[in-house]
């Protein structure tokens, strides 16, 4: 329970990724404006060194860097399991209809086109924010979900070792039991002669 009200109280963290100081900045505020906790990184080296400090709740992505582009970073994010879940929502100037499908073909969830409208963003990363809540929550949830699973399945292995156990017990003392009676009628017909 008191996990719950840590997440109830969590604040999104978000890692904006563009080259731009200008883009950076005014994102930024934005963002910290509606209660975000808001990181910059200007090239992708500082991106995963920020990244393995702290993974973000959301990554804010411009396409068009130096050294490694936008595709390249959500690339190699992918690829790694400790960060392949994040969502990216790429930002670039780049607005064609291929480059937003290969936006998405190498992990994307999202793409907004600059300059961008201030309410459609916001509502991107809120919406982004939400699944990524509910994907974690869920995640969890289905933890709980295994580990009652498999007390359930150990406790009726349990059960079923007890119950073949007292099926033997019971088959022995049946046995006994016969045997007793038999000897009974035995010593019964020795006293009659």
């Amino acid at each position: 329970m008191a996990e719950n009200l840590q997440k109830s109280n969590h604040k999104n963290n978000i890692l904006i990724i563009d080259d731009e100081a200008n883009n950076l900045e005014v994102l930024s505020n934005i963002l910290e404006n509606k209660g975000y906790e808001v990181r910059q990184a200007i090239n992708a080296d500082i991106a995963f060194r920020a990244i393995k400090i702290q993974i973000p709740d959301l990554i804010l992505l411009d396409i068009l860097m130096p050294e490694i582009n936008g595709y390249q970073v959500c690339q190699q994010l992918k690829l790694n399991p400790n960060t392949k879940d994040i969502p990216v929502i790429f930002l670039s100037a780049l607005g064609r209809d291929s480059d937003k499908a290969k936006g998405f073909e190498v992990g994307a969830v999202d793409f907004i086109t600059k300059p961008f409208h201030l309410e459609e963003a916001l509502a991107r990363v809120k919406h982004q924010l939400t699944i990524r809540k509910l994907q974690l929550e869920l995640k969890q949830v289905n933890h709980e979900l295994s580990q009652k699973n498999y007390r359930l399945q150990a406790e009726i292995y349990m059960k079923q070792q007890a119950e073949n156990e007292l099926k033997h017990y019971q088959a022995l003392l049946e046995t006994r039991n016969q045997e007793l009676q038999a000897i009974v009628a035995d010593l019964k017909n020795t006293n009659k002669q």
